[in-house]
């Protein structure tokens, strides 16, 4: 059945109510509601029961009672993966590994920059899960920056660009299994062309946004950028070692406890990674002695859920027999961390659901994105669709303050559009998508990361939201521009189209910033003039 216009009215309702309320999931909800009356034409008790269904479908809760069934179990190994990934963090957290990794740290570095730039390698380094990211970078790297003068509000931001940016990079984090769920949600690997991982890692090289917050966060750590609020809380923290420039420090930080070391935050990253990579070329079919030995066309085939599971699966069995031998925590212990670490993950799992559930409706059962490309005509100019999914995605993150949410409105609106008027760019449009959502979720004052971010730095948090927004809007206005220009180059081939992306992207950032510096030189310089005596201003 085709509904024509109301196909619009769900995800609008949710982007309006997320809007208005600032709360996800009674938005998400709302959205939801609504679609289950229009296809229950308007019936209350059938809209009630689709809603069920649909919800019970998406969590696969009957495939759990059905080994058979478990086994071919997308969404459900996505959900006991994230699970999982919670319960490693909290052991991990427990253990005292990161805060070894901080007292390492303090004894190699030197200078103001080397606290920054560590900082950052240390927010890359935890790639698998932004939660975890912006709670433990800010509380080790704290003592070590407060050292050497850094403003709290500088090291939220460097916190906070290096939680969402990498992990939507990354081939083995949370986010990423989201993504991956909302692609075959969409259709690509049924009615649209490849697999959900292999067009994922095409957008890896398309995230402009990602890449230039990156860049954009190492000119910070190295002092090569420094304009808006953020230079004001720096110059007086430089100048009074007032690192919160007055402001009252936020509470309610994470306690980092145990007695571990380094290797108790490195070991569990690297069997993570290892384990999940091994599992994606095994589910690919890839093996050394008979079955598929070509590679890339392994990882092309693999189940990528099944994969994150049984990584995650060894990995909190090696984390578990890494600590308990060496007594870092006791046994009886365990099972509180086990619901510790479900209970951070959480808020992620129900918006998860959510997200999957007005999706399927979106895609499945009133098909949005095909009424949407319906009324486009064949003259729309299609080069500027990953520009304008780009502006839509940073609105709708930034207003509802989850990059989730997001992946679960956007994404299946946008594969049947691309499919139907312009297939050459639904990788661009995915990549213009994700970044777009990382930026919402970067800057929006409400976004999860963004509190974490700076309740693990202990910065006000209205300071770090006043001082990350204009550097993450640089990048993002350059980028938008950067998504305009890939429109019209996706006929270059990928190579090419990658290639200009991000060079244009790096130079236009570079070239902002320098206008941006100089400005603000410009402005301290003559600031400096009219405060030194007549005498004095001519010498100058």
């Amino acid at each position: 059945m085709e509904y024509g216009w109301l196909s619009l009215v769900p995800p609008i309702v949710a982007i309006g109510a997320a809007y208005i309320t600032k709360k996800v999931v009674p938005s998400l909800l709302s959205g939801i509601l609504i679609a289950a009356l229009i296809v229950s034409d308007w019936s209350v008790w059938p809209a009630i029961k689709k809603m069920f269904s649909t919800f019970v479908d998406n969590v696969e809760v009957t495939n759990f009672l059905s080994m058979k069934s478990f086994s071919n179990s997308w969404n459900l190994f996505i959900i006991l993966y994230l699970i999982s990934l919670g319960i490693i963090i909290a052991l991990v957290n427990r253990s005292g590994g990161a805060l070894a990794y901080g007292e390492w740290a303090a004894k190699k570095i030197k200078s103001k920059k080397d606290a920054c730039t560590s900082t950052m390698f240390l927010g890359i380094l935890i790639f698998f899960d932004d939660y975890f990211n912006s709670l433990t970078v800010g509380t080790v790297m704290k003592p070590i920056t407060d050292k050497f003068k850094v403003s709290r509000a500088k090291l939220a931001y460097l916190v906070d660009s290096t939680a969402a940016p990498i992990v939507i990079l990354a081939p083995v984090s949370g986010w990423v299994a989201e993504v991956l769920s909302q692609m075959r949600i969409a259709g690509i690997g049924d009615t649209a062309p490849g697999t959900p991982f292999g067009v994922f890692m095409k957008t890896v090289f398309l995230n402009s946004y990602a890449w230039m917050t990156l860049l954009m966060v190492f000119l910070v750590a190295r002092g090569r950028v420094e304009y808006g609020p953020m230079k004001e809380f720096e110059d007086h923290a430089h100048e009074t070692a007032d690192v919160h420039v007055g402001k009252e420090e936020a509470k309610g930080t994470q306690e980092i406890t145990g007695k571990g070391r380094v290797s108790d935050l490195v070991l569990p990253i690297a069997v993570m990674f290892a384990s999940v990579f091994g599992f994606m070329l095994q589910t690919g079919g890839y093996t050394l002695f008979g079955g598929k030995s070509n590679f890339v066309q392994s990882l092309l085939d693999m189940n990528s859920a099944k994969a994150l599971f049984w990584g995650g699966m060894v990995t909190l069995a090696f984390t578990l027999i890494l600590f308990l031998p060496r007594k870092l925590f006791s046994l009886k212990e365990v099972p509180l961390l086990f619901i510790r670490g479900f209970n951070l993950m959480r808020p992620a799992l129900v918006i998860l659901v959510l997200a999957w559930t007005i999706g399927s409706f979106i895609k499945s059962d009133l098909g949005t994105g095909n009424y949407i490309a319906s009324i486009l005509s064949e003259d729309f100019p299609v080069a500027f669709l990953p520009a304008i999914f780009f502006l839509l995605s940073c609105l709708m993150a930034f207003s509802t303050g989850t990059s989730w949410g997001t992946f679960g409105i956007m994404i299946p609106i946008a594969v049947p559009l691309a499919v139907a008027i312009a297939p050459e760019q639904m990788v661009s449009i995915l990549a213009a998508i994700l970044g777009g959502a990382v930026y919402g979720d970067h800057s929006s004052p409400i976004s999860d990361t963004t509190i974490l971010s700076s309740t693990g730095s202990q910065c006000n948090h209205i300071d770090h939201v006043r001082t990350q927004f204009p550097y993450a809007t640089t990048v993002a206005s350059v980028c938008l521009v950067g998504y305009i220009i890939l429109g019209f180059t996706v006929q270059l081939g990928t190579f090419a189209m990658i290639s200009i992306n991000i060079l244009l992207c790096t130079l236009g950032l570079l070239g902002v910033l320098k206008v941006l510096n100089k400005k603000n030189s410009e402005e301290e310089n003559n600031s400096d003039s009219k405060n030194l005596p007549q005498s004095q201003v001519l010498k100058v």
